[in-house]
């Protein structure tokens, strides 16, 4: 449908005024304006997690996995990332079932020993929720997997170049 030559002033017009926010502040805010969930957030951290739990996973996993060059380094960077959200998904999955179930239905079913029709009731209310997030734990997963094997065959690369020699020998070869 074609536009007015009006209403095509009218929007460029508009548009010279929004200019967005301006101060730090309201930019790093507005970065954040599409998170709902964090599980594909561009930054591993959201504003309410800890950067100290976040460094102290990202320390651990470098000391076990002991990155010996740059492209290894960032390969620890993108487990860590993942296995953040993963641990974010797990604690999204929790406020699922928080959410789904009153405090007085789950203290009646459980008092009741019926805890598999509180799940259940969980479940058939949000579907749709546990189905989203069940694919991106997969994705994740999925992600973790292939860049810890990413990890260990560049790995085998060095070090089967590094145990390859190359006898020269009167300048033959």
């Amino acid at each position: 449908m074609a536009i007015s030559p009006a209403r095509l002033a009218a929007n460029r017009t508009n548009a010279l005024r929004s200019t967005g926010p301006r101060t730090l502040e309201g930019k790093a805010r507005s970065s954040l304006n599409a998170v709902t969930h964090g599980l594909r957030a561009r930054q591993p951290l959201l504003a309410d997690e800890s950067i100290d739990e976040y460094e102290a996973l990202a320390a651990a996993l470098v000391e076990q996995l002991t990155p010996e060059t740059a492209v290894e380094e960032l390969l620890v960077d993108e487990v860590t990332s993942l296995a953040w959200r993963l641990r974010r998904a797990a604690r999204v999955e929790t406020a699922l079932f928080t959410i789904a179930l009153p405090q007085p239905v789950l203290d009646t079913l459980s008092r009741s020993g019926e805890t598999d029709v509180a799940v259940g009731v969980a479940f058939s209310t949000h579907a749709a929720s546990f189905a989203t997030l069940s694919k991106y734990e997969a994705l994740l997963a999925n992600r973790l997997r292939r860049t810890l094997s990413d990890l260990e065959r560049l790995r085998e690369v060095r070090e089967s170049t590094a145990t390859t020699t190359l006898v020269v020998i009167d300048g033959d070869t």
